[in-house]
């Protein structure tokens, strides 16, 4: 359907107008500025039901109508306040999980606090809060929130991760009809928080190639090669937090730790220490560059569960070999940061 321009130039204003009517924040507080109320299609059928009994009781000159009339109508005024009720005082929370790969799911916990509790003041209309439905406006599924019980209840929001780098959440809404569904009350929250997205590792990856530079003594060892030949003699000392697991001389250990030692390692001499793997972008000039990040990321988990130091280059981007867990995830959020020239 083709654009007018009338319809061109309403719609930035209006989107430019909601975007300042909803600020992205990670917190929100709900008071009557931030609730909408509208009646739903049984409301709709209940006032046109109103309006004929009204005309009935008119038209015949019946006082026991215009009562049931007019009780009927106090009672859905009264359920407008308490609809509205059920959402007013609520301040609501947000906290991103930790980061995943791109097709995963990421939790969002969201916390919804009951402010009047705390203060001990009650709305006169309010009978509790009841019916609360909480759901992403691009999801049709919601996530029922049976009542608030206690001052604090925390809501895991499951949230896949579409394509890599930051993601920007839409927006939550948390509704409800309660206490006759003759209305609908609803807030929008826009939460700031961007959870990140680590690009998917390449299935079957190759494994990581050797530098072809150096020499092939100085290759990286695998943890196989750190057993000794047979009738080698290696030096044993104490463990310390960078051994390798394959290091531990687990029969000596064993003796050592039920004579109340610790464990021993074989001492490797710094000509055989492992060195450390180099990831290289520009080996992967025939991959896409989508495809140059899954492989790269592959070799990141690789390295880390062979326990060898290593580094990463991305273009002009470096990072300085290492291990452990924060340097696996400084390389894997490089990975999901960078963006091609």
């Amino acid at each position: 359907m083709r654009s007018t321009p009338l319809s061109s130039g309403w719609r930035p204003r209006w989107r430019a107008w909601w975007d300042r009517r909803h600020p992205r924040t990670d917190t929100l507080y709900l008071d009557h500025r931030k609730l909408y109320i509208v009646p739903t299609a049984s409301g709709l059928v209940y006032s046109v039901l109103l309006a004929c009994l009204l005309l009935g009781s008119i038209n015949y000159q019946l006082n026991l109508g215009h009562l049931l009339t007019f009780t009927l109508a106090s009672a859905a005024l009264v359920a407008l306040h308490a609809t509205h009720a059920t959402l007013s005082g609520l301040r609501l929370s947000a906290r991103v999980g930790e980061a995943g790969f791109v097709g995963e799911a990421v939790d969002i916990e969201i916390t919804v606090q009951d402010e009047t509790s705390a203060t001990g003041w009650r709305h006169p209309t309010r009978l509790g809060r009841h019916g609360l439905v909480m759901r992403w406006r691009d999801d049709p599924a919601g996530v029922p929130i049976d009542g608030l019980p206690d001052p604090d209840t925390l809501q895991r929001l499951p949230r896949k991760l579409e394509h890599r780098g930051l993601q920007t959440l839409p927006a939550l809404e948390l509704s409800s009809r309660f206490p006759l569904g003759l209305f609908r009350v609803w807030a929008v929250w826009r939460i700031a928080q961007q959870p990140l997205a680590w690009p998917a590792p390449e299935v079957d990856a190759p494994p990581i190639p050797q530098d072809s530079s150096t020499d092939p003594a100085d290759a990286p060892l695998r943890p196989h090669a750190l057993q000794p030949e047979p009738g080698e003699d290696t030096g044993v000392r104490p463990w310390r937090r960078e051994d390798l697991p394959a290091q531990v001389l687990w029969r000596r250990s064993a003796r050592s730790l039920a004579a109340g030692g610790g464990l021993l390692v074989r001492d490797i001499p710094p000509a055989r220490q492992a060195r450390a793997l180099h990831l290289d972008s520009s080996r992967l000039t025939s991959l896409d560059p989508e495809a140059r990040l899954r492989r790269l990321c592959a070799w990141v988990l690789q390295a880390d569960a062979l326990g060898q130091p290593y580094r990463l280059s991305l273009g002009a981007l470096s990072i300085a070999e290492g291990t452990g867990p924060l340097h696996r995830r400084q390389c894997l959020d490089a990975l999901a940061l960078w963006s091609p020239p």
